[in-house]
């Protein structure tokens, strides 16, 4: 018997791929109230939560100059990426992310921001930031970024690429291989390191296996073939070969690789930037760098006081409403679903020979474990066995805390965001909370939400994977707070722009349901 491209129903996936779309969008703005911060901060000024969202009550998200950028309940620029690739898939139609394309959509995003939300570019990191001025990147965006990476080392493994993906797992979802080329095409736009290449796509594929009916039944799972090309003769080495694509590993043609032919449907059209040009000076100022924004958090401004006049005590709950994500415990299926996903394609950094020429080993994720009953994995003996293994530790952590997510230093590494999104997306559902808030899957969504955001760092971002992750898993209906994703900021919006993508998709699935029959 033939397995389905998907064991669920119609009205199932389209719940779930707006699950996914709104979850990452929720995310990133319910993390943007500790975005940049330490741990220690976020817990001075929000204790251990709840942070107001919408017209649920809890700490008013503090306005400081960083976020005082942004509407309440908005998402933030890893959301503004995300739309920026559905827009391109709109615009092509054709199940493919062309990378030129969303690379010019990119650099006019950078200018001009969003015209149809009346918003600005804010929030730009610095790896894409940089990438953007590079004068290639238009044409030859894989080789720009490379050429910003190996500038600065080859150790720059930053989250701008994973923490847009999500919307490639639903696209041609059901063709896994589709969904591995269109990941790698856009991550490569703007990052060209293999620890931020390969986070994006064991999120993408996690996704489409979760789209495809996967997380539920670990033996069915284990038994499915996702990925037949995985066992073809060659296809793992040309998934290497596109990692060189734009490096200058193999000569001019790896330097200046060929991009797909811009057809009528594929050339980019500019958007009217009317709407935004009012707010065109005030760039300068919404642009400012990483560390520009940590040092204004730290010593404050003029008007921050001001603002946040009238804030109330913060004291800690007793009682947070439920067990919480460490004790929850692990969902076996899912586990042994992501555990999957990361056995397929972890050959991506143990054979890459895309490495930088020195390599500094990050902080051993398992150094606090008793070695009576966690020995440690064998020491590493090269730059790919240090990643792999890396990536191993923070997708199954210990707990939350060992991610050490608020780390200054490190909040924007690639491996810890995509290490919370799998961590969070398998935990179990309190099945005895003691607040109804945290009951069921929304109650899961509520609780991993505020524990993530307040562990701070990267909140943002480490919010929208989280989201995205867990939207893909339990869908919108079930799966996300009510007031959350009803409040969020342009959501009138975004509502139109989802249910398109959404029913295009759906239809191009029911076309490949019928081939396969």
């Amino acid at each position: 018997m033939t397995t389905p491209l998907s064991t669920l129903t119609k009205d199932q996936l389209h719940d779930r791929i707006r699950g996914i779309l709104y979850g990452n969008a929720v995310g990133d703005a319910y993390g943007l109230a500790t975005e940049f911060m330490s741990k220690k901060n976020a817990r001075h000024l929000y204790g251990n939560g709840p942070i107001a969202f919408g017209s649920e009550p809890g700490y008013p998200i503090w306005e400081d100059t960083h976020r005082s950028k942004w509407d309440r309940n908005d998402f933030t620029d890893d959301t503004d990426q995300l739309l920026l690739i559905l827009q391109s898939l709109e615009q092509t139609r054709d199940g493919r992310l062309h990378a030129t394309n969303f690379a010019k959509r990119l650099k006019e995003w950078s200018v001009i921001g969003f015209p149809e939300l009346g918003t600005p570019p804010r929030g730009i990191g610095y790896t894409v930031g940089s990438t953007l001025t590079h004068p290639d990147f238009r044409f030859n965006p894989h080789k720009a970024a490379f050429d910003i990476w190996d500038s600065r080392g080859r150790s720059l493994a930053a989250n701008g690429a994973v923490m847009r993906t999500s919307v490639l797992g639903i696209e041609s979802f059901w063709d896994e291989h589709r969904v591995v080329e269109n990941t790698l095409a856009a991550a490569k736009v703007t990052h060209a390191d293999p620890r931020s290449i390969i986070s994006a796509l064991i999120a993408s594929v996690l996704i489409s296996r979760l789209l495809r009916g996967g997380g539920h039944h670990t033996v069915q799972d284990a038994e499915r073939v996702w990925n037949p090309k995985l066992a073809e003769n060659g296809y793992k080495e040309s998934l290497l070969d596109y990692l060189r694509r734009g490096t200058d590993l193999k000569g001019e043609k790896t330097q200046d690789p060929e991009y797909e032919e811009e057809t009528e449907i594929s050339t980019f059209k500019h958007k009217d930037s009317k709407p935004i040009r009012r707010m065109l000076p005030q760039q300068q100022q919404v642009n400012k760098g990483f560390w520009t924004k940590i040092k204004e958090f730290a010593v404050g401004s003029d008007d921050v006081v001001e603002k946040n006049t009238g804030r109330p005590t913060v004291t800690l709950r007793d009682d947070i409403g439920w067990v919480g994500v460490d004790a929850v415990g692990e969902d076996v299926a899912m586990g042994r679903l992501a555990q999957s996903v990361i056995n397929d394609y972890l050959f991506l950094v143990l054979h890459t020979d895309v490495v930088p020429s020195t390599f500094t080993m990050a902080h051993n994720l398992n150094q606090d474990q008793d070695p009576a009953t966690n020995p440690p994995a064998a020491p590493a003996t090269s730059v790919q066995d240090k990643w792999a293994q890396e990536l191993k530790d923070h997708c199954f952590p210990k707990d939350l805390d060992n991610l050490e997510l608020g780390d200054n230093a490190k909040m924007g590494y690639t491996f810890k965001c995509v290490g919370v999104g799998f961590y969070a997306a398998t935990r179990r559902v309190d099945p005895a909370p003691t607040d109804k808030a945290y009951e069921g899957p929304s109650g899961l969504f509520r609780g991993v939400m505020e524990q993530v955001t307040l562990e701070a760092g990267d909140a943002d971002t480490n919010g929208a994977v989280v989201g995205s992750l867990l939207g893909a898993r339990f869908g919108l209906e079930k799966g996300l707070p009510e007031n959350w994703w009803t409040e969020l900021r342009h959501r009138e919006w975004l509502d139109p722009t989802i249910e398109q993508f959404a029913n295009r998709v759906l239809s191009m699935y029911e076309t490949a349901t019928e081939k396969e029959k």
